[in-house]
């Protein structure tokens, strides 16, 4: 007989130390980032972005010409603190929940991979997250805009970062295993941090707040989290600029966040372990509605184009609300904007330069806002999902057109804009008073056209791009900084030149302009804007010729290795 020498490396059977084990689930953490492009956006790009376009909003004048000290040194506490808690927060509680919701952690739990390593791998993403997020800040700050970074305060900073890091992880943790799906766990935790970064010191540094949202913002940690940046990059300040008082209050909140997710996680793990009748009353259930069904009378002749046109529009309406972030983005973000952002600017009662009520104002262009993201970004996210589920692909094989299709799609996301502009309506109307504008009716058409012409453009943007989630990343990725500089978040702002163009090249600040003139207090003909909506109608056309020419119901790469394969 022959002996077969054995050619397994000898460290390959030495077992893999746990530590090992951590470092490796943190770098796969880390990788598995890049099929999530929306996560980078909104831990890493967004507060960059913030800073970028607030720095460019505010100026960077000198406000010491002794020491040099710049506009930016108090505008770069707040945009480090937005980082570490996109980061760590909001990036730890929509991973989970989804690694959750797909089945994952199930998965995981079959491993020989312990549970501290899993958990930890997530947690260690995130700090790393954390602190590239608040280097690309600072060193932005440093090399752009004369940002001093004091060397007392290098180790107070450090410090900062891993306790505040520490902390809203395990708040992110809590989050995810408290809520049900991944949908709402992203409206919540987002729904949570971005209107407490409003009274939290993040978004703006001077100004007087009302006394109880200063109250409210003092309860939370993320203030604390922006007056430990704000004391240690203060070049007046001695010291190392840690602050014991604030550091307390952010380890007591990280503690309640571990004990919380330690006893869910608990009850987690137990709820796997037992058999649950969950599933057998879902699946009789299913069977129920599939018996009543059947014993409906089918359908024996072709429906009409309308037909098919409304039940496209009740199915988009559907799929907008069922899911709880679309819901948030688009309907309840812009009704919490409408209270917070006059509410920190004096009220919503201020005068502006032409007379109209800063609340009527923000009324306005919020209900643009919310009809941006749901026709420009939600509903081409749908239709992409549909498209990578194949959903597209079997009803091409039905009566339903192609024109019915996207034209269901389009006026159901119109729909959705109308009632996000209602219900904006409504905030500003109980918190202000400010009466029905005049040109009301206008401001209506206005919205459609808008809703409109933001579908229309979304879809096409679709078209170039593969995957739902990269779909999101591209909308998403360019409403947010356009929403910046259209007059839409803030407004009378002096831009630099060529930002300024830029901005009027979209049909956002269009949108926004038409608005605010259809709500102006004195409103002169119809209260249509016309130069502003022939830009939105050229928009509109130039996006439907893109999608009559390149929209397809199977991904591009389907399609190519079809094609492909029908040539061989």
């Amino acid at each position: 007989m022959t002996a077969v020498a054995s050619t397994r490396h000898p460290e390959a059977s030495r077992p893999t130390s746990d530590a090992t084990r951590l470092v490796r689930q943190t770098r796969h953490e880390l990788a598995a980032l890049r099929r999530t492009p929306i996560t980078l956006i909104l831990s890493i790009g967004l507060p960059l972005l913030f800073f970028v376009l607030l720095s460019a909003l505010v100026g960077n004048e000198v406000v010491d010409e002794r020491g040099g000290v710049r506009v930016v040194q108090y505008l770069a506490p707040g945009m480090a603190s937005f980082g570490v808690v996109m980061a760590t927060f909001s990036f730890l509680a929509v991973g989970l929940a989804e690694a959750r919701s797909t089945g994952v952690v199930k998965r995981q739990a079959g491993t020989p991979v312990a549970r501290w390593v899993l958990i930890g791998g997530r947690i260690g993403a995130a700090l790393v997250l954390g602190l590239t997020s608040t280097a690309l800040v600072l060193g932005t700050g440093v090399v752009l805009y004369d940002l001093q970074v004091p060397s007392r305060s290098w180790v107070g900073i450090v410090l900062t970062l891993l306790i505040a890091s520490a902390c809203f992880s395990a708040l992110g943790l809590a989050l995810a295993m408290a809520l049900p799906s991944m949908q709402l766990t992203l409206a919540v935790s987002n729904g949570v941090v971005i209107p407490l970064a409003f009274i939290s010191d993040m978004f703006m540094f001077s100004g007087q707040m009302p006394d109880w949202l200063e109250a409210i913002g003092w309860l939370f940690p993320l203030k604390h989290l922006t007056a430990l940046f704000s004391d240690a990059l203060n070049p007046y300040l001695s010291g190392s600029g840690l602050q014991l008082d604030h550091l307390a209050v952010i380890a007591l909140w990280g503690l309640a966040g571990a004990v919380a997710a330690t006893l869910l996680l608990r009850r987690d793990r137990d709820r796997d372990a037992s058999p649950s009748r969950t599933a057998t009353r879902a699946s009789g259930r299913a069977a129920g509605r599939r018996a009543a069904a059947d014993a409906r009378p089918r359908r024996t002749a072709s429906p009409s184009t309308p037909t098919l046109l409304a039940g496209q529009v009740a199915h988009t309406q559907r799929i907008l609300w069922r899911d709880a972030s679309s819901v948030f983005f688009a309907v309840a973000f812009p009704v919490l904007l409408v209270a917070i952002i006059p509410a920190v600017n004096g009220g919503g009662d201020v005068l502006m330069s032409n007379g109209q009520a800063l609340g009527t104002f923000y009324a306005g262009t919020m209900a643009i806002y919310g009809a941006s993201v749901t026709a420009y970004v939600n509903m081409p996210q749908a239709v992409a999902e549909d498209r990578e589920r194949g959903v597209l692909k079997r009803t091409s094989g039905t009566p339903l057109p192609t024109s019915a299709l996207i034209g269901g799609r389009v006026a159901g996301a119109v729909v959705v804009a109308l009632l996000t502009g209602a219900a904006v309506v409504v905030m500003a109307g109980v918190l202000y008073r400010p009466g029905v504008p005049p040109g009301m009716p206008a401001a209506v058409v206005t919205l459609v056209l808008a809703a409109t012409c933001f579908a229309v453009v979304g879809l096409a943007v679709m078209t170039f791009v593969r995957s739902a989630q990269a779909v999101v990343g591209v909308t998403l990725g360019t409403l947010l900084p356009l929403a910046f500089i259209s007059d839409v978040f803030v407004v009378g702002a002096d831009y630099p030149q060529v930002v300024d163009v830029i901005s009027w090249v979209f049909p956002l600040r269009h949108a926004a302009a038409a608005m605010s003139e259809a709500l102006a207090p004195e409103v002169t003909g119809s209260g249509l804007a016309w130069d502003h909506l022939a830009v939105l109608l050229a928009w509109t056309l130039a996006g439907a010729l893109v999608v009559a020419l390149r929209f397809r119901h199977e991904p591009a790469e389907r399609s190519h290795d079809r094609t492909g394969s029908a040539a061989s």
